[in-house]
């Protein structure tokens, strides 16, 4: 039996980063040599310079609603409208004269995910709820308070950065706040406030 044989789930993910490595580092060889005996994608290309790296967990992408809707909405969390904070954003989308499926909402776990969707739903408008989201979608390291309040642009498409229920849960003052900005997406979307 041969002693240089490791056991276990860690020296089972080493000797395959290993094998990995070596495969990516051939076809690289192969691809440098003129040797293109078949066809590499970017993406497959993208994934091999990354082989053997170590990676960040990405945070799984979550989205429900109409893919016509006009209002997109990028959530910090995932629960969306579940919990306290969920029933708040249902009262929230209800003041504004709409319905949970009336518009469309993710979370803020991958940009590319979040550019793919809003691509294929093409809104007039995107509400960003809270700092995550807001600081992913317009590429900002700055507080939410910087940015809240006043419409901003992603590809050509307005974007109101602002609060996410669960802090007007702690802090009732922001609530006023919220509601200036959804008064601010139903003038822009043509949604009649007391109609």
């Amino acid at each position: 039996m041969n002693s240089d044989v490791q056991k276990g789930p860690d020296s089972v993910k080493i000797q395959f980063s290993r094998v990995i490595k070596d495969f990516s580092q051939y076809l690289s060889f192969q691809k440098n040599h003129g040797n293109r005996f078949f066809a590499i994608s970017k993406e497959s290309e993208s994934l091999m310079e990354k082989w053997g790296e170590t990676s960040q967990s990405q945070e799984p992408f979550f989205f429900q609603g109409s893919e016509n809707a006009d209002i997109f909405i990028i959530d910090s969390g995932t629960a969306f409208f579940k919990g306290k904070s969920g029933e708040l954003l249902i009262k929230i989308i209800a003041a504004m004269k709409l319905t949970t499926d009336c518009v469309f909402i993710c979370n803020a776990g991958d940009v590319k995910a979040v550019d793919e969707k809003i691509k294929i739903v093409a809104p007039r408008v995107i509400i960003t709820l809270g700092s995550k989201a807001v600081q992913l979608l317009l590429d900002i390291k700055q507080p939410l308070e910087k940015f809240q309040g006043k419409f901003h642009e992603y590809d050509g498409i307005k974007v109101m950065p602002t609060f996410h229920p669960s802090l007007l849960l702690k802090h009732k003052e922001y609530k006023r706040h919220v509601w200036e900005d959804m008064k601010q997406v139903m003038e822009y979307t043509g949604i009649r406030y007391g109609a």
